[in-house]
């Protein structure tokens, strides 16, 4: 294996470690964005929209920006702009100032999802076989320390703004470090990663990808608050539900490419959208901060393998090149994950935050409920003995 090979795997991993450091670092800040501006839940989820809106309206534009500069370089460069701009809600005197501020974090955000995801492509071709869970794995583990850092940091007496300076300076310097190893492609880079709306071959998967996604969505960005306004924990122990999530997420992940070999991917799918609902029922029934956040650590297991089996059945869609496919079902699931949480706020602001948590229970079940149909026609990567 040649060396600039494996120093470009490792800046890929660099990529989505801090951008999971980063994100993790927002999800801890959303309580206290919430008391510091007296905002509802509705309220916060103005921001929340924006940041996802941000993300979703220049997706038609990082196809074509991946294809002609190069994801390597647009990953890099859309990485130092997500570490910038996410301070700047630590610094918005009103809630236009934070909406204004979400909205250009989240295009910085949206723009290094597509061009370092297309970049993990990139590099998999290289490498010669599947690696892609391995980035995801990466990913999980900066959410959590991202969280885990913002805990320490609020314990320790750090307001949003310093707090958020401390944490996007440190990513900052770890993708500067990347920069230099990114592998680089200017023709084809960018290939079925833009905006591609679902067709009818792949419309199901897509279904499942977007309910899977609006549940990991809405454990990034309502964990903390559910366990601070239901289950009456601490501030600072508010962030441990999206910790206990992310630390079970990443451990299943680098363990993904076993299970789906000694499962099979229906089984795969099923049994963790089953341990997704059991986690979110646990959440609801026992509003308990212990509980709930071992409820939420089984959401992470349930999911941790879920998107990854999906995508990788998509990429086999009889008629659709692998890559539309699953850029087909990346696009409809990232909306699920950027636009789901504002909407739960909404409904939150209706029923109460504990109904729309029930409702999450709903989509993981339509996940067990569904897999089996949904997965028939894929016959790769299945265990001996396993059923499709």
């Amino acid at each position: 294996m040649r060396h600039d090979l494996k120093a470009a795997r490792a800046a890929t991993s660099s990529l989505f470690f801090g951008n999971g450091f980063l994100i993790g670092t927002w999800a801890a800040q959303l309580p206290r964005f919430k008391a510091a501006h007296g905002l509802s839940d509705g309220e916060l989820s103005m921001a929340l929209l924006a940041f996802g809106l941000g993300a979703v309206l220049l997706m038609p534009l990082i196809g074509w920006m991946t294809a002609a500069l190069g994801s390597g370089r647009v990953a890099a460069a859309s990485a130092f702009a997500f570490a910038g701009t996410l301070v700047l809600p630590g610094f918005a005197p009103t809630l236009a100032t934070l909406v204004a501020a979400s909205f250009l974090a989240g295009a910085c955000n949206g723009t290094m999802d597509v061009s370092m995801n297309t970049n993990a492509t990139l590099v998999e071709r290289a490498w010669g076989r599947a690696i892609m869970s391995s980035f995801h794995a990466f990913f999980s583990l900066g959410g959590l320390l991202g969280a885990a850092a913002s805990g320490a940091l609020i314990a320790a007496g750090y307001d949003i703004a310093p707090t958020l300076l401390v944490s996007c300076g440190g990513a900052g310097l770890l993708f500067l470090a990347a920069s230099f190893a990114l592998m680089n492609e200017t023709e084809r880079s960018g290939q079925g990663h833009g905006l591609a709306l679902p067709r009818r071959g792949v419309l199901a998967l897509a279904g499942l990808t977007l309910l899977c996604f609006l549940v990991e969505g809405a454990m990034v960005d309502w964990s903390a608050i559910y366990l601070q306004t239901v289950a009456g924990a601490s501030l600072e122990a508010a962030v441990s539900g999206f910790a206990a999530f992310s630390l079970a997420m990443t451990a299943c992940r680098f363990m993904g490419d076993f299970a789906v070999r000694a499962l099979g991917r229906v089984r795969t799918l099923m049994a963790g959208g089953l341990l997704a609902a059991l986690g979110l029922a646990l959440a609801l029934i026992v509003p308990q901060p212990t509980v709930v956040s071992a409820g939420f650590a089984l959401v992470g297991f349930g999911l941790a393998n879920v998107v990854p089996v999906l995508f990788s059945t998509a990429g086999e869609t009889p008629g659709i090149p692998p890559s539309m496919g699953v850029a087909m079902v990346a696009t409809l699931g990232y909306a699920g994950l950027l636009l789901g949480p504002p909407l739960i706020g909404f409904g939150a602001d209706l029923l109460g935050l504990r109904a729309m948590f029930g409702l999450l229970v709903l989509c993981a079940l339509s996940v067990v409920l569904v897999a089996r149909p949904v997965l028939a026609p894929s016959r790769t990567f299945l265990a001996p003995g396993t059923t499709r």
